[in-house]
This record gives structure tokens, sequence and C-alpha cells, in this order.
């Protein structure tokens, strides 16, 4: 069983830190940095690409730190009654590549949620949902850093998951590697099991949805916002996505 102690996600950091803990704490800890990052493996320092996994067992020491600002990460603090590191075989304090970190954001949002939910079945639920996140990373865990590009493709990535507004097109991303469109796209799905349109169509209608439901903004000025040249384009990505039209989203979350 899980217990979760502590979960905290989507941080923003504006300020830099240093979290150096000699000693550890008194629970495991697993940290998923959305920017890059500074850790200590072995005693020396790493600077690491944003969507990786790090989980430190209690009482291990690690250090970490932004390498760049602002600087935003997701971590839960736990115990479980088995070994993490043999029941899902996840090294300890060694990085684990994420290829899809949407999915593992969305798993702790949820565990974040259902963590302060007053439910008869909280300790059930969590403890699903906390097994769910761990055999997602451990799926994560074949090495990526084999495939060619690996780590400006987890930057492009980062870059398409936070400014879904940019005019993204595989041409140009393409030409930032100096390789060919098609082998780029090759790589892209190679790298994270989804091709490079997919992640831009995601987080796209991802940004439409938190316009719909926090502001008054029309449809065709959303549609500008999230990259989109034409409001009937987006009108049918979003529907086709969603199942239903942004208006229709809208309503049902006023309702």
């Amino acid at each position: 069983m899980f217990d979760i102690k502590y979960v905290v996600v989507s941080t923003n950091v504006t300020d830099y830190f240093e979290c150096d803990m000699k000693n550890g704490i008194s629970n495991n800890l697993l940290l998923i940095p959305a920017s890059p990052v500074v850790i200590k493996i072995n005693g020396r320092l790493y600077k690491h690409s944003p969507y990786i996994a790090l989980f430190f067992p209690k009482g291990t020491p690690y250090f970490y730190a932004p390498a760049s600002l602002p600087y935003k990460d997701y971590f839960i603090q736990f115990t479980s009654d088995k070994p993490v590191t043999e029941e899902y075989m996840i090294p300890p304090s060694q990085p684990i590549h994420l290829c899809d970190p949407a999915r593992i954001f969305d798993l702790m949002q949820i565990i974040a949620f259902e963590n302060i939910a007053e439910s008869p079945n909280r300790d059930e639920i969590l403890n699903n949902l906390m097994k769910t996140l761990f055999l997602k990373i451990c799926e994560s865990g074949t090495d990526k850093n084999t495939i060619p590009h690996y780590n400006e493709l987890l930057s492009i990535r980062h870059d398409i998951l936070n400014y879904p507004e940019r005019n993204w097109t595989l041409d140009m991303l393409a030409d930032k590697l100096h390789i060919s469109p098609n082998y780029f796209h090759s790589l892209y799905r190679m790298s994270f099991d989804r091709t490079f349109m997919q992640d831009v169509i995601e987080s796209r209608i991802q940004y439409a949805k938190y316009f719909l439901a926090y502001s008054n903004q029309p449809v065709n000025l959303i549609a500008s916002n999230c990259g989109y040249n034409n409001t009937e384009h987006f009108c049918r990505q979003f529907k086709k996505t969603t199942g239903l039209t942004p208006l229709q989203y809208r309503k049902k979350k006023i309702m």
C-alpha cells in the first residue's frame, strides 16, 4: 500500500534555489521536472532536459536545482509497504526519460485531487493510482538516449507542449536539427510513440479548453491565441478531439 504524505503539481518558481538533502528525507520522493534541471549523481552535477522522473528512496541523499528560470516541477512524497525499486524496477537516483509526460502529469493531478477528497474509497483509489503511475514510468524505462538527436527532440517537445500558439511546422523543426522532414518525423515518433503533429494538436486543444472554461473570449480569438489561422478549422479539430463544439464545451463547463 502507498501512503501519500505530500503532493505538489505544476510549481512555478521564478527565483533560483538549491535543494540539497545530504541525509535524504523520511519519505520516498518522486520528482518530475518539467523544466531543465541540474541534478547530482554519484557526486557529480549533470544538466538534464525536462520530462525525466527521479525516484529517491527515503534516507537517500539528493541534490537538484533549476538549470533555467522559470522552473516547474511535480513531486510526491510517500511511503510504501514494498520497495518501489524492486516492485516496479525503478532505479534509485537515476533519471528516467518519459515518453509521454502529459499522461504522467495528468495522473499526478488526479492523485493530488484524490489525496484531499473525502471519499470512503480514498485509500484504495490512491493506491491504484500510484500503481498506475509507477507502471507508466516503468514503461518509459527503455533507454532513449541511443536515438539520434534525442535531447534536442525533448527540448522541442517541451516547447510544443508549453507554447501551443506558435506556428509549428515539420520543415521548420527539421531544419532546426539540420535533418530532413521525413527523418525528423521518424525520430520524433520513435522517441515519443506519437507524431509531432499529435502533440501540437493536443497542446492546442488543451490550451483552448482553458480559455473556454475560464475566460469570456470569443471563439475566433481563442482559435487565434491557440495557433489557428482559421476558426472553422479550429472548431472542426476541437470537435473531432473532444466530441463537442467549442461553445458546447464552454456551456458544459459553466453548468
